[in-house]
Order: structure tokens, then C-alpha cells, then sequence
């Protein structure tokens, strides 16, 4: 049966968590923060860390780095390692929104 976790985040959140790096380079890759320049994109892809945790229901439970989010040509959003994972990343009105499907 599927598995369903879904995050939202402030924008305006993110734009204050960029002035910290350690909360950066805690939370994001170098990959991730290479892609994620803006608030917006680097807020999408914490949605998405977070709705990963959601799904499968464990928790946080390793390093948020060790969960990578990169981007295929076409710019849809995948977890690395994770082959059986459906990932959305959508933003709009200062807000993202990420959901994810875990295939058991």
C-alpha cells in the first residue's frame, strides 16, 4: 500500500534561515544548494525532506543531508537512492508545497 507525506513552508521562513549556514549546510547538500539558489526553491526542497519523514512514518531519524533531492533534466524534483518515491514540489503565494509517495 502507497504512502502518503505532505509538507508545506513559509518562504519567508527560509529567506531568514539562509543568513545561517550552519542551518544550511545541516539541512541541504552542496547539490541542493547549488540548485537552490532562491528561498523559494531551497524552501521547496525542506517540504520535501520533511514529506519524505511523513510517509514512511519513522521520524527523522538520520541527517537531512543524508535525504537528497536533485533535479532531472525536465527540472521534476527526485530523491537520490530512493527509487520507489514519487515526489511534487509546487510553490505559490509565499508558500511551497511538497508531497511524496512511498511505494512499500
Amino acid at each position: 500500500m502507497p504512502k502518503i507525506g505532505i509538507d508545506i513552508v513559509a518562504v519567508s521562513r527560509m529567506e531568514k534561515q539562509m543568513q545561517n549556514t550552519h542551518f544550511l549546510h545541516r539541512v541541504f547538500t552542496e547539490k541542493e544548494l547549488a540548485h537552490g539558489k532562491t528561498a523559494e526553491s531551497l524552501a521547496g526542497i525542506f517540504a520535501a525532506k520533511e514529506a519524505y519523514f511523513k510517509a514512511v512514518g519513522s521520524g527523522i531519524k538520520l541527517p537531512l543531508t543524508a535525504l537528497e533531492v536533485l533535479h532531472r533534466e525536465s527540472g521534476r524534483p527526485y530523491f537520490k537512492d530512493k527509487p520507489n518515491t514519487d515526489l511534487s514540489i509546487s510553490h505559490d503565494g509565499g508558500f511551497a508545497v511538497a508531497a511524496v509517495i512511498v511505494e512499500e
